[in-house]
């Protein structure tokens, strides 16, 4: 139990940290690649609109006219201007598709009939932006160009290369998943240590507390084999009482819970030792189980069906699923109300095995995410004989096979759906 407490405490936090770890990454690796993508698209902003500076110089238009303005001699840009810090071409195209101007000496990991075929297949392209590789292009028509009196329109289709922020971005990633990965293998490591020390006073208090339900069960079992003994004699001697039918009554209920507990006790991480599953005939168990229950079900006035396919075989440990069957039988011998239905089916469904117990009762006030707690009594139980530990055996039992159950209550019947996967 506590074994299984601290396994699902490591797996849910190295869940949770993993999300946060991942989310956190993944987010700022986002982030960092659209500013490297906006930055694309203002370098092209910036190349487009020099360049169209630069051209209108050349062609006399700018401030102070050609070569004027702060503008080399043909259209050079300035010192100072950012495009030299940047590996880009730019091919202008005029209205009949032709070539105006283009600049490629500012590129060198492209040749330039490539740029050149690379620059006419955007022009003649849908887009007006995107990538080739680490290419990054726009597509820009400007309009009412003129020209000594002559206004035409021309496309600018402008490149620039992002291999070095591409290369930055992408071992920022790198060393990004390499860094939370060695994080969140010493959290990891913590939180497996750190579990150790904390469960360790609660495995030692379980242990304790499964030693001395033990005990207790092997010790109580002597006193009330003496009491049910004085009974049997006082019986013989005096005759029947309701007071010799009481005290033989609550000794039968106190050694049936007695049972249980030591049952409880034994279904926990060392189960598997203390039962061996082997390949068994679930068929042969249902029909035995069926035999055992149909008079007492007649006998109390309930209606009892079931329905068995034959051959059904699962991987389980006999005793206990013999134990599955008594208690949910048992269960709907003490709980369906009177002249009530009871069902049982044990059907192959494609891969799975799903054996199906239902009854009817008197109401809905059952909670069904308490029915598997230990000593859970409903509010209608209450009024029935039993000690609340059964349905905890039954789940301890499917737990220990592997298999799934269900419960659910519809128009005053309850069913539990048990799943065996073949």
């Amino acid at each position: 139990m506590i074994k299984k407490l601290r396994l699902r405490f490591i797996i849910s936090a190295l869940l949770s940290i993993l999300f946060v770890l991942s989310a956190t990454i993944a987010t700022i690796n986002i982030i960092n690649y659209a500013k490297t993508e906006n930055e694309s698209g203002r370098l092209l902003n910036m190349i487009t609109e020099h360049e169209h500076k630069d051209m209108q110089a050349r062609m006399g238009m700018g401030e102070g006219g050609a070569g004027g303005g702060g503008y080399w001699p043909g259209g050079r840009p300035r010192e100072d201007d950012k495009r030299n810090q940047e590996h880009y071409f730019i091919v202008v195209f005029n209205t009949d598709g032709e070539i105006w101007y283009s600049d490629y000496s500012h590129i060198f990991t492209i040749e330039d009939e490539a740029a050149q075929a690379l620059a006419t297949s955007v022009y003649q392209g849908q887009k007006s932006q995107g990538k080739e590789g680490n290419l990054r292009y726009k597509k820009e028509r400007i309009k009412d160009v003129t020209n000594y009196n002559v206004t035409f329109d021309l496309t600018y289709v402008s490149f620039v290369d992002m291999t070095e922020r591409m290369n930055s971005y992408a071992t920022f990633l790198k060393n990004s998943i390499i860094i939370s990965s060695v994080s969140f293998s010493l959290i990891a490591a913590l939180i497996i240590i750190s579990s150790h020390i904390v469960f360790k006073t609660s495995e030692e208090s379980y242990r304790k507390q499964k030693a001395f339900i033990t005990n207790a069960s092997h010790e109580l079992k002597t006193p009330l084999t003496i009491i049910n003994t004085d009974v049997e004699i006082l019986k013989m001697d005096h005759g029947d009482s309701e007071w010799t039918d009481s005290i033989t009554d609550q000794v039968r209920r106190l050694t049936t819970m007695t049972n249980q507990l030591v049952t409880l006790s034994k279904l926990d991480e060392e189960s598997m030792k203390n039962y061996p599953l082997t390949n068994i005939s679930l068929t042969e168990i249902a029909k035995e189980s069926i035999n055992a229950f149909a008079a007492t079900f007649e006998k109390n006035s309930l209606n009892f069906t079931s329905e068995v396919d034959n051959d059904l075989t699962i991987k389980g440990n006999r005793n206990l699923i013999n134990e599955l069957f008594y208690i949910f039988l048992d269960n709907a011998l003490k709980y369906t109300k009177t002249k009530g239905d009871v069902g049982l089916s044990v059907k192959k469904n494609k891969n799975r095995v799903e054996i199906n117990f239902s009854n009817d009762i008197e109401d809905d006030e059952v909670d069904v995410n308490q029915l598997f707690e230990r000593f859970y009594r409903s509010p209608h139980s209450n009024k029935k004989e039993g000690s609340g530990i059964g349905l905890s055996i039954a789940k301890e039992i499917v737990d220990l096979h592997k298999a799934k159950i269900t419960t659910s209550i519809n128009n005053k019947k309850i069913h539990f759906v048990i799943v065996f996967q073949k």
